[in-house]
């Protein structure tokens, strides 16, 4: 190989690994560049956690927050092994006519979450702390106090509540059939968002 090929070969070698760097210090290879700042932070037992950025300007505001004094519970016949569950009296309307027309296709509804306070929700991250749980790990999942849709009266869990849910008639059911009764997945399959799916978990939206 001339001294020239060479000369060039080495300039090459040169600039791709300068790109390299430009790359990995302002560019997609960067890891910090990704991360949203999140300066919002909750306390539990005077200690206070900061929070991931999953949840960054995602605190409800007050106005949303469901007065619990207003609620109404659901019949035994669609709560989870006769669970007291509350919502909101318009949301249970909406629920207990879209489980009528799920039932005429052969779907039962069967739902163990409602509202819920953000005392209640304080106390269950407190009760996983107690047992170990690393708050960084789990705080990713549980919502925060002040950040859960549950604390609004209009949201509700399915059985299961948890990831096989996603492969039941039922789910299929209200992919097909929810929005018509006003019902949304709140948090649903997205490899875009930083939000875990949450495909047993689904809002109602006032038309």
């Amino acid at each position: 190989m001339s001294k020239e090929k060479i000369g060039r070969s080495k300039t090459l070698v040169l600039l791709l690994a300068f790109s390299i760097l430009l790359l990995s210090t302002f560019g997609p290879f960067s890891q910090e560049s990704s991360k949203i700042a999140c300066n919002e932070t909750i306390k539990i037992d005077g200690i206070e956690y900061p929070l991931p950025e999953c949840w960054c300007g995602k605190k409800l505001d007050s106005k949303l927050l469901a007065d619990s004094k207003k609620l109404a519970k659901l019949p035994k016949e669609i709560s989870f092994e006769e669970f007291k569950i509350y919502v909101t009296p318009e949301t249970k309307k909406a629920l207990l006519k879209m489980a009528e027309a799920a039932k005429n296709d052969g779907i039962d509804f069967i739902v163990d979450s409602g509202f819920r306070s953000r005392a209640y929700q304080r106390q269950v991250i407190r009760q996983r702390l107690q047992k170990g749980e690393k708050f960084e790990k789990m705080i990713t999942f549980v919502a925060p106090p002040g950040y859960s849709e549950h604390h609004t009266g209009r949201a509700v869990d399915f059985v299961p509540s948890e990831a096989r849910f996603a492969f039941t008639k039922t789910y299929k059911w209200l992919k097909n059939n929810a929005a018509g009764f006003g019902f949304y997945e709140s948090y649903p399959e997205d490899i875009t968002s930083k939000t875990p799916w949450e495909s047993w978990h689904w809002i109602y939206q006032s038309k």
